[in-house]
């Protein structure tokens, strides 16, 4: 991995996975002291890099379309508490590897030969959804916005970071259990705690994650324009 190479907002992603080795869950000053201990000629205070670390610079690009949390790496879960999504954790993951594939084309190098425990039970979620058992009972075309929203677990009241993350997550998802099933055959499926899915059907809901987005975009486009958290605090927990 070259430093020079990295953006701001990947040198984060990987401060934040160092973070990450100490609790799941970190604060923004976490994010701040590790970023600036890794990288303090682009964290530090402008004349005292060496000294103290610009906690502005963090925070600026924790936020926005543009930042972390923009691009689905960061959720979060509580006041200044962050944590890695799956697709902040694929991303780093392809980051430290150094590989040809930056963490925004590499949605699911860090999930191994088979769905972890975490992943299975986001999988399971998923297909308890509306959208899902429509598109599975082969009736994609009645899948409302409001089932959509189920799907990716967000609501009509959802803010766009919340929506970018989830967005993010859903696609990690569903590839890396296209990723499982290219080694097995179809009829052999993926086994769930609450049900047994085949690489057709697997498919389908990957077709229709692709689908809503374009179906549903005006509304969707509403989220996006939405930047004020405190909106979503009145809506239900997301997990």
């Amino acid at each position: 991995m070259t430093t020079e190479r990295l953006t701001v907002p990947e040198k984060l992603l990987i401060a934040a996975l160092e973070a990450r080795k100490r609790s799941a869950t970190f604060t923004a000053e976490d994010l701040v002291v590790e970023a600036w201990r890794l990288y303090p000629d682009t964290f530090g205070l402008s004349g005292y890099a060496d000294k103290f670390p610009d906690s502005n610079r963090v925070l600026t690009n924790i936020m926005g379309t543009k930042g972390m949390r923009g691009k689905g790496w960061l959720r979060k879960v509580g006041e200044k508490q962050y944590r890695l999504t799956s697709a902040g954790l694929s991303g780093g993951e392809a980051l430290l590897q150094g590989g040809p594939q930056t963490a925004e084309q590499s949605p699911s190098s860090y999930l191994r030969a088979e769905l972890d425990r975490q992943t299975a039970a986001a999988f399971d979620r998923l297909l308890s959804t509306g959208a899902a058992k429509k598109a599975l009972e082969s009736r994609p075309e009645i899948v409302s916005f409001n089932d959509a929203c189920g799907f990716w677990d967000i609501t009509t009241r959802s803010n766009a970071n919340t929506l970018n993350t989830r967005l993010a997550d859903a696609t990690v998802l569903l590839e890396r259990a296209m990723e499982v099933m290219a080694t097995k055959g179809d009829s052999e499926g993926l086994k769930l705690a609450t049900a047994h899915i085949t690489k057709s059907q697997i498919k389908l809901l990957r077709d229709l994650h692709i689908e809503m987005q374009t179906r549903f975009k005006n509304e969707l486009d509403i989220i996006r324009r939405r930047t004020d958290e405190r909106v979503e605090k009145k809506s239900r927990p997301l997990s």
